[in-house]
Protein backbone atom coordinates (compact mmCIF):
# COMPACT_ATOMS: atom_id res chain seq x y z
CA UNK A 1 0.00 0.00 0.00
CA UNK A 2 1.17 3.15 -0.96
CA UNK A 3 2.44 5.73 2.26
CA UNK A 4 -0.42 8.08 3.42
CA UNK A 5 0.56 11.77 2.11
CA UNK A 6 1.84 14.35 4.24
CA UNK A 7 -0.56 17.19 3.14
CA UNK A 8 -4.40 17.76 3.94
CA UNK A 9 -5.84 16.15 0.81
CA UNK A 10 -7.83 13.66 0.59
CA UNK A 11 -8.06 10.54 -1.43
CA UNK A 12 -11.39 9.41 -2.88
CA UNK A 13 -12.75 7.03 -4.72
CA UNK A 14 -15.46 7.52 -7.02
CA UNK A 15 -17.99 4.37 -7.96
CA UNK A 16 -20.77 4.62 -10.46
CA UNK A 17 -22.05 3.85 -13.51
CA UNK A 18 -22.72 7.33 -14.38
CA UNK A 19 -19.35 8.60 -15.75
CA UNK A 20 -18.13 8.59 -19.01
CA UNK A 21 -16.65 5.71 -21.15
CA UNK A 22 -15.73 5.17 -25.07
CA UNK A 23 -19.24 3.46 -25.02
CA UNK A 24 -21.27 6.04 -24.09
CA UNK A 25 -18.72 9.68 -23.75
CA UNK A 26 -21.26 11.95 -22.43
CA UNK A 27 -22.82 10.39 -19.86
CA UNK A 28 -22.26 11.42 -16.09
CA UNK A 29 -20.82 14.46 -16.86
CA UNK A 30 -22.56 16.12 -13.58
CA UNK A 31 -20.26 13.56 -11.83
CA UNK A 32 -17.09 14.37 -13.48
CA UNK A 33 -17.76 18.15 -12.59
CA UNK A 34 -17.84 17.15 -9.29
CA UNK A 35 -15.07 15.41 -8.90
CA UNK A 36 -13.23 18.29 -10.84
CA UNK A 37 -14.70 21.36 -8.53
CA UNK A 38 -13.42 19.17 -5.14
CA UNK A 39 -9.85 17.93 -6.71
CA UNK A 40 -7.77 20.68 -5.04
CA UNK A 41 -8.94 18.58 -2.17
CA UNK A 42 -9.45 15.59 -3.11
CA UNK A 43 -7.05 12.74 -4.74
CA UNK A 44 -9.74 11.15 -6.82
CA UNK A 45 -9.31 7.84 -8.55
CA UNK A 46 -12.67 6.45 -9.99
CA UNK A 47 -13.90 2.83 -10.73
CA UNK A 48 -16.89 2.76 -13.62
CA UNK A 49 -18.31 -0.70 -14.04
CA UNK A 50 -19.59 -1.25 -17.39
CA UNK A 51 -22.72 -3.61 -17.98
CA UNK A 52 -21.87 -6.50 -20.71
CA UNK A 53 -22.74 -7.25 -23.36
CA UNK A 54 -22.13 -3.18 -24.26
CA UNK A 55 -25.16 -1.21 -25.42
CA UNK A 56 -23.16 -0.21 -27.95
CA UNK A 57 -21.66 -3.19 -29.70
CA UNK A 58 -19.19 -1.02 -31.47
CA UNK A 59 -17.44 0.29 -28.73
CA UNK A 60 -14.14 -0.53 -27.52
CA UNK A 61 -14.05 0.04 -23.66
CA UNK A 62 -10.04 0.38 -22.39
CA UNK A 63 -10.18 -1.57 -18.73
CA UNK A 64 -7.93 0.98 -17.88
CA UNK A 65 -7.18 5.15 -18.34
CA UNK A 66 -8.50 8.65 -17.33
CA UNK A 67 -11.30 10.53 -16.86
CA UNK A 68 -10.54 14.01 -16.59
CA UNK A 69 -7.53 13.30 -16.21
CA UNK A 70 -8.45 11.16 -13.24
CA UNK A 71 -7.02 7.77 -12.91
CA UNK A 72 -9.96 5.69 -13.97
CA UNK A 73 -10.69 1.72 -14.49
CA UNK A 74 -13.79 0.03 -16.20
CA UNK A 75 -14.64 -3.44 -15.17
CA UNK A 76 -17.44 -5.66 -17.03
CA UNK A 77 -20.22 -6.44 -14.92
CA UNK A 78 -23.29 -9.31 -16.78
CA UNK A 79 -26.30 -7.78 -17.26
CA UNK A 80 -29.75 -9.06 -18.37
CA UNK A 81 -31.69 -6.78 -20.36
CA UNK A 82 -35.44 -5.05 -19.58
CA UNK A 83 -33.98 -5.50 -15.77
CA UNK A 84 -34.57 -9.18 -16.05
CA UNK A 85 -33.58 -10.49 -11.86
CA UNK A 86 -32.60 -6.76 -11.02
CA UNK A 87 -31.66 -7.93 -7.82
CA UNK A 88 -28.72 -9.58 -8.53
CA UNK A 89 -27.30 -6.67 -10.16
CA UNK A 90 -25.62 -5.37 -7.41
CA UNK A 91 -24.19 -8.63 -6.57
CA UNK A 92 -22.62 -9.08 -9.98
CA UNK A 93 -21.49 -5.55 -10.45
CA UNK A 94 -19.70 -6.05 -7.19
CA UNK A 95 -17.89 -8.88 -7.94
CA UNK A 96 -16.55 -7.55 -11.44
CA UNK A 97 -15.58 -4.86 -10.00
CA UNK A 98 -13.59 -6.42 -7.04
CA UNK A 99 -10.18 -6.77 -8.68
CA UNK A 100 -10.47 -3.11 -9.73
CA UNK A 101 -11.22 -2.01 -5.94
CA UNK A 102 -8.56 -3.79 -4.56
CA UNK A 103 -6.30 -2.29 -6.81
CA UNK A 104 -7.24 1.40 -6.25
CA UNK A 105 -7.23 0.29 -2.54
CA UNK A 106 -3.48 -0.86 -2.74
CA UNK A 107 -2.64 1.50 -5.07
CA UNK A 108 -4.20 4.83 -3.82
CA UNK A 109 -4.86 4.11 -0.69
CA UNK A 110 -8.91 6.12 -0.77
CA UNK A 111 -9.83 6.99 2.42
CA UNK A 112 -13.58 6.75 1.38
CA UNK A 113 -15.65 5.65 -1.51
CA UNK A 114 -18.42 8.55 -3.18
CA UNK A 115 -21.33 6.45 -5.02
CA UNK A 116 -23.46 7.62 -7.40
CA UNK A 117 -26.82 6.04 -7.99
CA UNK A 118 -28.58 4.15 -5.43
CA UNK A 119 -29.18 0.71 -7.00
CA UNK A 120 -26.92 -1.39 -8.69
CA UNK A 121 -23.52 1.14 -8.08
CA UNK A 122 -24.47 1.85 -4.34
CA UNK A 123 -24.95 -1.94 -3.63
CA UNK A 124 -22.30 -2.80 -4.99
CA UNK A 125 -20.17 0.12 -3.52
CA UNK A 126 -21.88 -1.09 -0.18
CA UNK A 127 -20.29 -4.52 -0.52
CA UNK A 128 -16.88 -3.39 -1.34
CA UNK A 129 -16.39 -0.55 0.94
CA UNK A 130 -17.92 -2.03 3.90
CA UNK A 131 -15.22 -5.55 3.45
CA UNK A 132 -12.54 -3.05 2.97
CA UNK A 133 -13.53 -1.23 5.73
CA UNK A 134 -14.42 2.64 4.10
CA UNK A 135 -16.29 4.99 4.64
CA UNK A 136 -19.15 5.37 2.37
CA UNK A 137 -20.72 7.88 1.12
CA UNK A 138 -24.25 7.68 -1.79
CA UNK A 139 -25.62 10.73 -4.15
CA UNK A 140 -28.89 10.14 -5.21
CA UNK A 141 -29.31 11.35 -8.30
CA UNK A 142 -33.46 11.13 -8.56
CA UNK A 143 -34.44 8.64 -11.18
CA UNK A 144 -32.21 5.54 -9.03
CA UNK A 145 -35.04 6.60 -6.18
CA UNK A 146 -38.11 6.41 -8.31
CA UNK A 147 -37.57 3.96 -10.75
CA UNK A 148 -36.87 1.55 -8.18
CA UNK A 149 -39.63 2.09 -6.08
CA UNK A 150 -42.02 -0.30 -8.67
CA UNK A 151 -41.55 -3.48 -7.15
CA UNK A 152 -40.90 -4.64 -3.43
CA UNK A 153 -38.04 -6.41 -4.04
CA UNK A 154 -36.46 -3.65 -6.04
CA UNK A 155 -37.15 -1.13 -3.00
CA UNK A 156 -35.66 -2.99 -0.64
CA UNK A 157 -32.23 -3.17 -1.94
CA UNK A 158 -32.61 0.49 -1.88
CA UNK A 159 -32.75 0.31 1.87
CA UNK A 160 -29.95 -2.08 2.63
CA UNK A 161 -28.39 0.93 0.91
CA UNK A 162 -29.13 3.77 2.52
CA UNK A 163 -28.59 1.57 6.45
CA UNK A 164 -24.82 0.84 4.74
CA UNK A 165 -24.13 4.38 3.91
CA UNK A 166 -22.29 6.94 6.23
CA UNK A 167 -23.92 10.09 4.73
CA UNK A 168 -26.60 10.59 1.84
CA UNK A 169 -26.17 13.37 -0.36
CA UNK A 170 -29.34 14.37 -2.27
CA UNK A 171 -29.18 17.15 -4.72
CA UNK A 172 -32.22 18.64 -4.05
CA UNK A 173 -35.07 19.16 -0.62
CA UNK A 174 -37.73 17.33 -2.31
CA UNK A 175 -35.73 14.34 -3.02
CA UNK A 176 -33.98 14.25 0.59
CA UNK A 177 -37.90 14.43 1.78
CA UNK A 178 -38.57 11.22 -0.40
CA UNK A 179 -35.59 9.36 0.72
CA UNK A 180 -36.69 9.67 4.21
CA UNK A 181 -39.79 8.90 3.93
CA UNK A 182 -40.00 6.15 1.19
CA UNK A 183 -36.61 4.19 1.71
CA UNK A 184 -36.17 5.17 5.78
CA UNK A 185 -33.02 7.29 4.92
CA UNK A 186 -31.55 8.21 8.20
CA UNK A 187 -32.83 12.09 8.69
CA UNK A 188 -28.83 12.62 10.85
CA UNK A 189 -26.82 11.22 7.43
CA UNK A 190 -29.08 13.15 4.76
CA UNK A 191 -27.06 15.95 3.24
CA UNK A 192 -28.92 18.03 0.68
CA UNK A 193 -25.89 19.30 -2.05
CA UNK A 194 -26.98 20.23 -5.34
CA UNK A 195 -24.97 19.31 -8.59
CA UNK A 196 -22.35 21.22 -9.84
CA UNK A 197 -21.94 22.55 -13.11
CA UNK A 198 -18.84 23.30 -15.17
CA UNK A 199 -19.20 27.33 -14.07
CA UNK A 200 -15.91 28.34 -16.58
CA UNK A 201 -17.35 26.67 -19.98
CA UNK A 202 -21.11 27.64 -19.20
CA UNK A 203 -21.11 31.69 -18.18
CA UNK A 204 -22.82 34.64 -19.00
CA UNK A 205 -23.36 35.44 -22.68
CA UNK A 206 -24.23 38.77 -23.71
CA UNK A 207 -27.24 38.24 -26.65
CA UNK A 208 -28.07 41.03 -29.08
CA UNK A 209 -31.67 41.14 -30.34
CA UNK A 210 -31.84 39.07 -33.77
CA UNK A 211 -34.52 38.66 -36.93
CA UNK A 212 -36.76 35.44 -37.33
CA UNK A 213 -37.95 32.97 -34.63
CA UNK A 214 -37.58 33.11 -30.86
CA UNK A 215 -35.20 30.45 -30.59
CA UNK A 216 -36.31 27.65 -27.33
CA UNK A 217 -33.91 24.98 -26.52
CA UNK A 218 -34.36 22.08 -24.30
CA UNK A 219 -31.79 19.41 -23.45
CA UNK A 220 -31.69 15.69 -22.05
CA UNK A 221 -32.51 12.48 -22.66
CA UNK A 222 -35.41 11.16 -25.39
CA UNK A 223 -37.63 9.15 -22.67
CA UNK A 224 -40.61 9.65 -21.08
CA UNK A 225 -39.95 10.84 -17.81
CA UNK A 226 -38.36 14.28 -20.08
CA UNK A 227 -41.87 15.72 -21.05
CA UNK A 228 -40.71 16.48 -24.47
CA UNK A 229 -44.55 15.08 -26.09
CA UNK A 230 -45.61 17.79 -23.90
CA UNK A 231 -43.13 20.16 -25.46
CA UNK A 232 -43.97 19.54 -28.83
CA UNK A 233 -48.17 19.32 -27.69
CA UNK A 234 -47.57 23.49 -26.35
CA UNK A 235 -45.23 24.08 -29.67
CA UNK A 236 -48.07 23.57 -31.79
CA UNK A 237 -50.36 25.27 -29.79
CA UNK A 238 -48.31 28.35 -29.82
CA UNK A 239 -47.61 28.38 -33.55
CA UNK A 240 -51.19 28.12 -34.22
CA UNK A 241 -51.78 31.25 -31.70
CA UNK A 242 -49.69 33.03 -34.42
CA UNK A 243 -46.39 32.64 -32.14
CA UNK A 244 -42.70 32.54 -33.81
CA UNK A 245 -40.60 30.14 -32.54
CA UNK A 246 -39.09 26.91 -32.85
CA UNK A 247 -37.49 24.09 -31.12
CA UNK A 248 -34.21 22.72 -30.79
CA UNK A 249 -33.73 19.54 -28.64
CA UNK A 250 -30.04 18.15 -27.20
CA UNK A 251 -30.08 14.71 -26.43
CA UNK A 252 -30.91 11.07 -27.39
CA UNK A 253 -33.26 8.42 -26.79
CA UNK A 254 -35.30 5.79 -27.51
CA UNK A 255 -38.62 7.95 -28.34
CA UNK A 256 -37.11 10.23 -30.92
CA UNK A 257 -38.72 8.27 -33.80
CA UNK A 258 -42.42 8.79 -31.51
CA UNK A 259 -41.59 12.79 -30.67
CA UNK A 260 -41.09 13.63 -34.85
CA UNK A 261 -44.18 11.90 -35.35
CA UNK A 262 -45.72 14.29 -33.17
CA UNK A 263 -44.05 17.09 -34.39
CA UNK A 264 -45.94 16.36 -38.04
CA UNK A 265 -49.23 15.84 -36.51
CA UNK A 266 -48.95 19.12 -34.27
CA UNK A 267 -47.75 20.89 -38.27
CA UNK A 268 -44.68 21.62 -36.24
CA UNK A 269 -42.34 19.75 -37.82
CA UNK A 270 -39.73 22.11 -39.79
CA UNK A 271 -39.69 23.72 -36.24
CA UNK A 272 -38.39 20.85 -33.95
CA UNK A 273 -34.73 20.33 -34.66
CA UNK A 274 -33.78 16.92 -33.03
CA UNK A 275 -29.61 17.99 -32.44
CA UNK A 276 -28.62 14.93 -30.66
CA UNK A 277 -25.96 14.60 -27.65
CA UNK A 278 -23.41 17.18 -28.07
CA UNK A 279 -19.88 17.65 -25.75
CA UNK A 280 -20.30 20.43 -23.02
CA UNK A 281 -18.71 22.57 -25.44
CA UNK A 282 -20.78 21.95 -28.17
CA UNK A 283 -23.86 22.75 -25.74
CA UNK A 284 -22.41 25.81 -24.48
CA UNK A 285 -22.95 27.11 -27.99
CA UNK A 286 -26.06 26.22 -28.21
CA UNK A 287 -27.08 27.87 -25.44
CA UNK A 288 -24.91 31.40 -26.69
CA UNK A 289 -27.79 30.33 -29.80
CA UNK A 290 -31.04 30.23 -28.02
CA UNK A 291 -33.53 32.71 -26.48
CA UNK A 292 -35.33 31.22 -23.60
CA UNK A 293 -34.75 27.38 -21.91
CA UNK A 294 -37.50 24.86 -21.55
CA UNK A 295 -37.60 21.88 -19.24
CA UNK A 296 -40.96 19.82 -19.61
CA UNK A 297 -40.04 17.04 -17.12
CA UNK A 298 -42.60 14.94 -15.75
CA UNK A 299 -39.68 14.45 -12.79
CA UNK A 300 -36.52 15.66 -12.07
CA UNK A 301 -34.15 14.76 -9.21
CA UNK A 302 -32.41 18.08 -10.09
CA UNK A 303 -31.29 19.40 -13.06
CA UNK A 304 -28.33 20.52 -14.47
CA UNK A 305 -29.03 21.74 -17.82
CA UNK A 306 -31.22 23.78 -16.19
CA UNK A 307 -28.82 25.35 -14.35
CA UNK A 308 -26.36 25.35 -17.01
CA UNK A 309 -28.90 27.22 -19.32
CA UNK A 310 -29.22 29.84 -16.20
CA UNK A 311 -25.77 30.16 -16.00
CA UNK A 312 -25.50 31.75 -19.56
CA UNK A 313 -28.07 34.45 -18.81
CA UNK A 314 -31.12 32.31 -20.53
CA UNK A 315 -34.50 32.71 -19.11
CA UNK A 316 -36.47 29.37 -18.44
CA UNK A 317 -39.63 27.73 -18.17
CA UNK A 318 -39.58 24.55 -16.03
CA UNK A 319 -42.45 22.33 -14.76
CA UNK A 320 -42.20 22.05 -10.87
CA UNK A 321 -40.98 18.56 -11.34
CA UNK A 322 -38.55 18.01 -8.05
CA UNK A 323 -35.32 19.66 -8.44
CA UNK A 324 -36.31 22.58 -10.44
CA UNK A 325 -38.31 24.47 -7.43
CA UNK A 326 -35.37 24.79 -5.98
CA UNK A 327 -34.00 26.67 -9.35
CA UNK A 328 -36.07 28.86 -10.37
CA UNK A 329 -36.53 32.27 -8.84
CA UNK A 330 -39.03 34.55 -10.23
CA UNK A 331 -36.36 36.74 -11.58
CA UNK A 332 -35.02 33.68 -14.03
CA UNK A 333 -38.41 32.12 -15.14
CA UNK A 334 -41.14 30.73 -14.39
CA UNK A 335 -42.35 27.33 -12.75
CA UNK A 336 -45.41 25.16 -14.25
CA UNK A 337 -47.13 21.93 -13.74
CA UNK A 338 -46.02 18.88 -15.06
CA UNK A 339 -47.52 16.45 -17.60
CA UNK A 340 -49.65 19.55 -18.46
CA UNK A 341 -49.75 21.18 -21.88
CA UNK A 342 -51.78 24.00 -21.45
CA UNK A 343 -50.05 24.82 -18.07
CA UNK A 344 -46.98 24.90 -20.53
CA UNK A 345 -48.26 26.83 -22.87
CA UNK A 346 -49.45 29.35 -20.14
CA UNK A 347 -46.15 29.74 -19.29
CA UNK A 348 -44.35 29.90 -22.14
CA UNK A 349 -46.84 32.86 -23.43
CA UNK A 350 -45.68 34.55 -20.30
CA UNK A 351 -42.12 34.64 -20.25
CA UNK A 352 -42.63 34.88 -24.12
CA UNK A 353 -43.67 38.03 -23.54
CA UNK A 354 -41.59 39.57 -21.13
CA UNK A 355 -38.52 38.20 -22.83
CA UNK A 356 -36.75 42.11 -22.48
CA UNK A 357 -37.30 42.49 -18.98
CA UNK A 358 -35.30 39.58 -17.70
CA UNK A 359 -32.18 40.54 -16.59
CA UNK A 360 -29.50 37.61 -18.12
CA UNK A 361 -26.40 38.96 -15.92
CA UNK A 362 -28.70 38.64 -12.81
CA UNK A 363 -29.79 35.26 -14.03
CA UNK A 364 -26.11 34.22 -14.63
CA UNK A 365 -24.30 35.04 -10.84
CA UNK A 366 -27.70 33.88 -9.02
CA UNK A 367 -26.43 30.67 -10.86
CA UNK A 368 -22.96 30.82 -9.85
CA UNK A 369 -23.50 32.28 -6.57
CA UNK A 370 -25.62 29.05 -5.80
CA UNK A 371 -24.36 26.00 -7.77
CA UNK A 372 -20.76 27.05 -8.67
CA UNK A 373 -17.88 25.00 -7.50
CA UNK A 374 -17.16 27.68 -4.86
CA UNK A 375 -20.78 26.94 -3.28
CA UNK A 376 -20.64 23.34 -3.75
CA UNK A 377 -17.10 21.78 -3.08
CA UNK A 378 -16.69 22.97 0.53
CA UNK A 379 -19.96 21.73 1.48
CA UNK A 380 -18.93 17.99 -0.20
CA UNK A 381 -15.61 18.16 1.50
CA UNK A 382 -17.38 18.66 4.79
CA UNK A 383 -19.35 15.40 4.08
CA UNK A 384 -16.38 13.71 3.48
CA UNK A 385 -14.26 14.65 5.93
CA UNK A 386 -16.80 13.76 8.55
CA UNK A 387 -17.40 10.73 7.11
CA UNK A 388 -13.94 9.51 7.33
CA UNK A 389 -14.01 10.65 11.09
CA UNK A 390 -17.26 8.92 10.98
CA UNK A 391 -19.10 11.74 12.69
CA UNK A 392 -22.34 13.82 11.30
CA UNK A 393 -21.05 17.48 9.58
CA UNK A 394 -22.68 20.26 11.28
Amino acid sequence: MTDQRQDDRLRGLTFTRQLPSPADPVRGTFVVEQMRATADQVDWSAIVPVAWPLRHPGARVPHKGEIAGFPAQWPRYPVLPRRMLFTTVGGSMARGARSAFEHVVDERAPQFVHAHELYPSGAAAAALAGKAGLPLVVTIHGSDLYSNLVRPEWTEALYKVVSAADAIVCVSPRLADDAMSLIGADVGRVHVIPDVFDDERFSFFTRTPHEGPTRLLSVGRLVEVKGYDVLIHALGELVRSGADVTLRLVGSGRLESDLRVIAVAEGVAERVEFAGALSPTALSREMAAADLYVQPSRREGFGVALVEALATGLPVVATDSGGPADIVAPSSGVLVEPDDVAALVTGLRFVLDRLGAFDGSVIAADARSRFGRLAIAPRLVAVYRAAIAREVPA
